[in-house]
């Protein structure tokens, strides 16, 4: 008996021995393997940026930290840095050739953000200090200041920073800074006055705060330096501001009084004695350095009753005042000197005229007041001007007009001057020394 056999063939492209698909399987297959193809190429995709993801590019104001297995294996300058990807290595990019800046508020009283640049006077004139939420110093005369801080720092030791500090992340850096800013300030604002603070020495407490926070910076191996510190705005409290206003008002025209006094006093010593009264007087310089005048030193020495001092005193104000004095008194002793030298030579003539006449005197005194009787009438009688009245014999009486004796407004002019000196108190109270030999 004849066999007929019927012979099955699979479709292209399955497996031998698998059962054939119908339409929908054939379908969910073909997307399988369409999927798996893709899957491939994502993996092959990630694992090429996996490679590539330890290169960066470091720009020129950074620098780049390569971390091997969590340890510092090199510091990389600007341009591509390539490493292996994490977690065998690492790459880190530190800003170190510019400034970072940064303010801090935890001396100032809490606003709103907005405020923060407004001067405390606008947006918290009233209302009391609260510690929980308001930050605030004490300073040396019991008050209370509040004060803001900019602060521009740098990372000069790249190696320290890393392993010292912190990450690329600024926030514990400036967290360490705004610590180490508030110890410094708190010690060194304690010791000066709320006025200085917050007017007359922000530029002095800046400095001395930036050089302790520097200084201890440099203890903690930060590797960070402190560039700039500055005090944008600083204030006594809201409800004070009044009073310490018209405290510090008061102070100005205080200071502005002495100091137009000060001027007066001075502009008066000039024109009494030149700048002569700087070596007689005591007074205070403009850099508050104290000089003691050789008259106050006269007087120490007198009330000590060392007489060699007293003498050596004596000559120096001798010298001063007769070579040195201008003004007023320099002029009153040139008077004085003139009125001696001609007081003097005066008297020496006079001696000198009487020596010479003293022998025929003796000889015969009628004669020789005679003859100088005579001598002069006739000095007299030729002098330029001089009018002469002839009197009749038998006139009983002749009134003449006398013009002021000259010599008379000399005398007049010294006793002016004189009453002067008395006035302005330019005489000395006690004889110190001989003014005149």
């Amino acid at each position: 008996m004849a066999h007929s056999h019927h012979h099955h063939h699979p479709p292209a492209g399955d497996l031998p021995g698998e059962a054939p698909l119908d339409a929908a399987n054939q379908s969910l297959a073909d997307a399988m393997r369409a999927s798996f193809n893709i899957l491939k190429f994502v993996m092959v995709i990630l694992v090429v940026l996996y490679a590539f993801s330890g290169v960066r590019i470091v720009d020129e104001d950074s620098k780049g930290v390569v971390f091997r297995f969590g340890k510092l294996h090199r510091v990389k300058e600007s341009g591509p840095s390539i490493a292996f990807p994490y977690p065998i290595e690492e790459t880190l990019i530190f800003a170190t050739k510019k400034d970072n800046a940064f303010r801090s508020l935890n001396q100032w009283p809490k606003v709103k953000e907005s405020q923060i640049n407004e001067p405390l006077s606008k947006v918290r004139s009233a209302g009391v200090v609260n510690p929980s939420l308001d930050g605030s110093l004490l300073t040396a005369d019991n008050g209370i200041v509040h004060m803001q801080w900019d602060v521009k720092y740098r990372v000069g030791d790249l190696e320290k920073y890393v392993m010292n500090v912190g990450d690329e992340s600024t926030t514990e850096v400036e967290a360490l800074i705004s610590s180490l800013l508030d110890d410094a300030t708190i010690g060194l604002v304690s010791t000066y006055s709320a006025e200085d603070v917050t007017r007359g020495s922000t530029t002095e407490v800046a400095f001395k705060v930036r050089s302790a926070v520097n200084e201890r910076l440099d203890q903690l191996d930060t590797g960070v330096q402190v560039v700039a510190l500055d005090i944008p705005h600083s204030s006594v409290p809201g409800p004070t501001m009044t009073a310490f206003d018209d405290v510090a008002k008061a102070q100005s025209e205080r200071d502005k009084t002495v100091q137009e006094a000060q001027q007066h006093r001075i502009k008066v010593l000039n024109a009494t004695a030149g700048t002569a009264w700087q070596k007689l007087t005591t007074y205070t310089s403009k850099d508050g350095e104290r000089h003691v005048g050789l008259i106050d030193q006269l007087e120490a020495a007198t009330d000590g009753d060392d007489e060699a001092a007293q003498l050596t005193l004596e000559a120096e104000i001798d010298e001063i005042l007769e070579n040195e004095a201008s003004g007023a008194a320099g002029e009153r002793i040139r008077l004085a000197r003139g009125y001696y030298t001609r007081v003097v030579q005066q008297i020496n003539g006079d001696v000198e005229q009487y020596m010479a006449v003293m022998d025929e005197y003796l000889e015969s005194p009628d004669l020789l007041v005679h003859r100088l009787w005579e001598q002069t009438k006739q000095r007299v009688l030729q002098l330029d001007g001089l009018t002469k009245h002839f009197v009749a014999g038998s006139a009983t009486e002749l009134r003449i007009h006398i013009e002021p004796d000259p010599e008379q407004a000399a005398r007049d002019e010294i006793r002016k001057l004189r009453e002067e000196s008395d006035e302005y108190n330019f005489a000395p109270q006690k004889k110190l020394h001989a003014f005149m030999p």
